[in-house]
């Protein structure tokens, strides 16, 4: 594990190292497993610096939200976004550097966000169908597949993501905090 890591806050001047992390691990992970355009479509609509800027300043601003980096020689190597705005408490995503990937961040990321929630606080994270080694990385930290649900009326429901009508379906593995 990477202890030469700083894990801290984000702030607005992060969102730019944050849109690039994203936006290319989305693109990466999604490969095979989600439609291209509903892919293209998601991060031109929650990765462009401006949405990344505005959502870590909400995160800031609320008691029940974090976004937190993961910062190594000066440089963001990774990020997480966890809030209450919706329905329940949520993980929306955790990425990593793809050069970084495997030191550890991930799991120094939920053991920062794990350390600042209060003990009563039980989330969910929603994780692409297909995509194992995530739902194995997230089983770890002590969360378990509840159900799956439709990806798309996910994403335009909670996340407000407008995709193309010809847009394929995907399916999402819900898992919860125990």
């Amino acid at each position: 594990m990477d202890f030469r890591a700083r894990i801290r806050a984000a702030e607005h001047t992060d969102a730019s190292a944050v849109a690039r992390i994203g936006s290319a691990a989305m693109s990466a992970q999604y490969i095979g497993l989600v439609d291209p355009e509903a892919v293209r479509a998601a991060v031109r609509q929650t990765y462009s610096v401006e949405s990344i800027a505005d959502c870590i300043e909400r995160c800031r601003s609320a008691d029940a939200a974090e976004f937190l980096v993961a910062e190594r020689d000066g440089n963001v190597e990774g990020f997480l976004h966890f809030d209450s705005f919706g329905p329940e408490p949520e993980l929306h995503r955790l990425y990593v550097d793809g050069e970084a990937r495997s030191a550890g961040l991930g799991s120094r990321l939920m053991e920062a966000l794990n350390d600042r929630l209060p003990e009563s606080v039980r989330y969910m994270l929603l994780v692409v169908e297909g995509n194992d080694r995530a739902v194995a990385f997230y089983q770890r930290h002590g969360l378990q597949v509840a159900e799956q649900v439709d990806g798309l009326v996910y994403y335009r429901e909670r996340m407000g993501v407008d995709f193309p009508a010809s847009t394929r379906p995907f399916r999402l593995v819900l898992m919860r905090q125990v």
